[in-house]
Order: C-alpha cells, then structure tokens, then sequence
C-alpha cells in the first residue's frame, strides 16, 4: 500500500524547519568560520619590485621589538610649521608616540591620546589630534611604509638606492622618483624611520639611543 501522501501544509512547514536550519548554520559560519584576518588585511606587504624601495620596507615593515628612544624634527610645509616628536618602545610591548603636546599611548594597558598641556586624555588612539601636521601615531613605522608602497607604484622610473648616515647611524635610503620630484626616504636597520622628504612633508631622525625613556609614559 502506497504511503499517505503529506498534505500541502506539512510539507510547507518542513520547508520552514529546513530554511530556518540553513539559515542557523550560515550565520553560525559568518559568526565563527569568517572572521577578518589582519594577514588578509595586509597585502602592502608584497614587494614592489623595486629594489630600492624594498631595500627600505624590508626594514620598516620589520621593525625590531628592542627598546628605544628616537627624537625627530619635523617640517610641515603647508604654512611652515615646525615640529618636535620622541618615539619611545619599551618593553618589547608599550610604545609612547609625542608629538608637540600630544602624546600617543599604546601597549600600556589601555589606549590614549593625551594633551600634555591640559593633562586631558582619551581612550583611544586619535590620529586626528596630529592631523594638521600631516603626521600619524605611527609616522617611524607602519604608515611611512605605506606612503613608500603608494610611491613605488607611481615611479616614473627605478628608484635610486644609497647609504647614509643619519643621527651617527647608517641608514638604507631610497630616492623615489614620482611626477613633480623625488622623495627620499630613509630607515634604519632596526626598522626605524630616519629621513622622510616630500613635497608636503620633511621629518630627521635627530638622535636615537637603545634607552627607553619611561618619562614619555606619563600623560601630563
């Protein structure tokens, strides 16, 4: 004898069961089996195919965990400002970032952006507060190897590689040529940013010592 057939209803309220079961599992999928990859997130780790260039990302992008303090000049060249910034890594971990009067915390615990002169902080990292300097937290790192990469690309030709010394250290240069001049930047073999020289934009590595100056951790 043939099985009874499923009336209409039954079998739509399978098909909701089946439905609400996929669903279930793919957002269960996006929650758990999609997350973002900072690794994905990175392909500017590619070399260029310049050899000059590369020469100095091989550096910045890997920058040494030893402690340090760098002192900087910096010359904003829209309205002539000058500038000072320390860097200080310590600990393999907490890094302080000063740039006039606005100091750049990270690694310490929790996040901050402080106003030395008013003593005022807040929790988070706010590249806005340098933002008329045309300088960020991680100008001796990460985003000068960025603003290289974007230079690389628009090379009217092979950028020109050379050592210098900068602050009694030697430093791997590259002369990028790109439409309207040359930009030069500079790193030292521990990864850290030494000459930087654009058409808006001059930061000197001035001195740089393997002491971490814990004064720059205080926000005030």
């Amino acid at each position: 004898m043939a099985s009874p057939r499923p009336n209409d209803s039954t079998g739509r309220r399978r098909l909701a069961v089946v439905a609400l079961l996929v669903g279930t599992v793919s957002i269960s999928a996006c929650a758990t089996g999609q997350r973002p990859s900072f690794d994905a997130d990175q392909p500017a780790l590619a070399p260029t195919g310049d050899p000059a260039a590369d020469a100095v990302l091989d550096r910045l992008d890997g920058i040494d965990l030893e402690q340090f303090t760098a002192d900087y000049s910096i010359l904003t060249r829209l309205g002539g400002q000058e500038s000072t910034a320390t860097v200080v890594q310590a600990d393999n971990s907490r890094r302080s970032v000063t740039v006039n009067d606005i100091r750049y915390l990270n690694g310490t615990g929790n996040a901050a952006t402080c106003n030395l002169t008013t003593g005022e902080c807040e929790a988070s990292i706010n590249d806005a507060r340098t933002s008329d300097l045309q300088v960020t937290h991680d100008f001796y790192g990460i985003s000068m190897a960025r603003r290289l990469r974007v230079d690389a690309d628009r090379r009217i030709d092979n950028s020109r590689g050379y050592l210098d010394t900068i602050a009694g250290q030697q430093a791997t240069c590259a002369d990028v040529p790109v439409s309207g001049g040359t930009k030069t930047y500079c790193v030292l073999d521990s990864g850290v940013l030494a000459r930087y020289v654009g058409a808006d934009l001059q930061i000197e590595l001035t001195s740089i010592s393997n002491v971490a100056d814990e004064t720059k951790f205080e926000t005030n």
